[in-house]
């Protein structure tokens, strides 16, 4: 009977509801039922089509998704007007890779570093990236040390160059940010999800080129000594967003150096296997620490069978803890950034340094390097 109706009506949803006798949205709701159970029922303007598949309105502003459409009817079906309405939205992965490349468009391309000799095939050297707060303000007086958008650059990339230094000539070297890489992750100075505000030392774009730069020097002083480079951003829970729009960055700087792979897997969760070896990365603000012994060995059951040496590298507490648990060490690291106000006055006092670890394919960890931050020439 709906598709006498629909037929005889010119596949008009407004007249065939009404010859019907139900509400154009109850028919709507049979539409969808029976192409459900297979009926080829075709489209028109206004019988639930989604919103990107129909043509009646321009697509939206650059930056804006279509929040919703209002469409006026006339008696007979056809089309008298329509509301667009349109809002901020969350980028999807494609307009994101779009943005950042009209973004870096005029950015020269660094020169490629010479490929150092052939390294140990059996090593791998992981430079843990601890929470780096870039744009963190912390006055001194208050907090007991300076940090600013200068500072956190001075000290990432100085301690980068003492690690590099000590590191083995492993061929394949992983720079992995733990997350909370930046302090911010909006324009209104605060966090995303609680909404507290945030001391913060700079502009958001000022933010986005010192961090950009800070890391790819990062990425140049590794590709001295490694001659394969590999780069994960954990997502935090200071900067959800700043950390895919930072993968996405860097994979587009190198996307013509087969040296450097830049991991753009979307999730909380990351994994490399080194022979024997497999790690895990995440941030830690998700999932405590007790339960990510089960969460590799449920997303990496194949892995977890066939390798001994099972590792978690995580942040957020900004303290080293480790914890062994049934198969797997789990480890958060230490942060080079000061403390700011919130985190002195609750009484948190870690020590403040970074790391190199050595993982060898057989044996797992094998050696491990530290950088204190008292060891740290900031120009101050």
């Amino acid at each position: 009977m709906v598709l006498e109706a629909l037929t005889a009506s010119g596949w008009k949803r407004t007249i065939a509801a009404h010859a019907l006798g139900v509400t154009p949205r109850a028919l709507g709701g049979r539409i969808a039922r029976m192409r459900a159970r297979g009926h080829d029922i075709p489209n028109s303007p206004y019988d639930g089509v989604p919103f990107s598949d129909t043509t009646y309105y321009a697509p939206p502003p650059k930056g804006f998704n279509v929040k919703g459409v209002s469409t006026l009817h006339g008696p007979d079906g056809e089309v008298k007007a329509q509301w667009v309405k349109t809002a901020v939205g969350e980028k999807s992965p494609e307009q994101w890779t779009e943005h950042v490349r009209d973004a870096l468009a005029a950015v020269e391309p660094l020169p490629k570093v010479p490929s150092p000799p052939a390294g140990r095939k059996d090593l791998l050297t992981v430079y843990p990236i601890g929470d780096h707060h870039v744009a963190m303000y912390a006055w001194g007086e208050e907090t007991g040390a300076d940090y600013d958008l200068k500072i956190a650059e001075q000290l990432l990339v100085g301690a980068v160059t003492h690690l590099v230094e000590c590191a083995p000539t492993s061929d394949t070297a992983m720079i992995v940010n733990v997350g909370d890489f930046f302090h911010v992750d909006n324009l209104r100075n605060e966090t995303s999800r609680s909404h507290n505000a945030l001391d913060v030392d700079t502009r958001y774009q000022a933010m986005i080129r010192a961090g950009v730069r800070m890391l790819r020097a990062v990425v140049e002083l590794a590709l001295t000594k490694h001659r394969r480079v590999r780069i994960v951003n954990a997502c935090g829970n200071h900067d959800d967003i700043g950390a895919m729009w930072l993968s996405l960055a860097l994979s587009l700087f190198y996307e013509n150096n087969p040296r450097v792979e830049v991991e753009l897997k979307p999730g909380k969760f990351h994994y490399y296997r080194h022979g024997k070896v497999l790690i895990g990365v995440t941030h830690g603000d998700s999932v405590k620490l007790e339960r990510l012994q089960g969460v590799m060995s449920a997303d990496r059951s194949q892995d977890w069978g066939e390798t001994r040496h099972r590792y978690w590298l995580t942040g957020h507490i900004h303290q080293r803890k480790v914890l062994e648990d049934a198969g797997v060490m789990i480890e958060s690291f230490r942060t080079l950034a000061a403390r700011d106000a919130w985190a002195s006055a609750a009484g948190y006092r870690s020590g403040r340094d970074m790391t190199a670890i050595v993982f060898h394919a057989e044996h797992g960890e094998v050696a491990r390097h530290r950088v204190d931050v008292g060891m740290l020439e900031c120009g101050r």
